[in-house]
């Protein structure tokens, strides 16, 4: 059997391995909320779903070609790429409102937990600015 899909199988071994490894541990060690224990079986059986559709397409070589055209459709990256953008857009905003909390809390509770929440969220916020600027020096150079 050829592999026509590499990633697609790799993706599905991973999938594959997880999902079977927590219906072990539904299994094994049973929640005695029964909600509970019907959705991470659940769960467990969509992740094996997902794992083993993605080995079996990696051994198709129509399915990895209509992956392949599928992963680099024009709309399909336009719209990954404007949903990466939205997401970091929202979650640096988030940040900066925990890191005003945190501050605020603070100030005002002189709890060092709170103290914490500032220091954390404003390195992750120093972080993805230095990222940000140090790939847009890395395109602006490449094109």
């Amino acid at each position: 059997m050829k592999i026509y899909n590499k990633k697609g199988l790799l993706w599905g071994i991973v999938w594959t391995a997880a999902g079977a490894f927590c219906l072990y541990r539904d299994v094994a060690d049973a929640s005695s909320f029964l909600p509970q224990q019907i959705k991470s079986v659940v769960l467990s059986l969509i992740m094996l779903a997902v794992g083993v559709t993605g080995f079996v397409r990696a051994f198709s070589k129509k399915a990895s070609r209509e992956d392949k055209v599928a992963d680099q459709d024009e709309r399909s990256r336009l719209v990954r790429l404007k949903t990466s953008a939205r997401t970091l857009s929202i979650l640096m905003w988030v940040q900066l409102g925990a890191m005003v909390l945190g501050l605020l809390a603070y100030v005002f509770t002189e709890d060092l937990v709170w103290g914490c929440l500032f220091l954390f969220s404003g390195l992750t916020i120093t972080l993805e600015t230095i990222v940000s600027i140090a790939a847009a020096v890395y395109y602006e150079r490449r094109e």
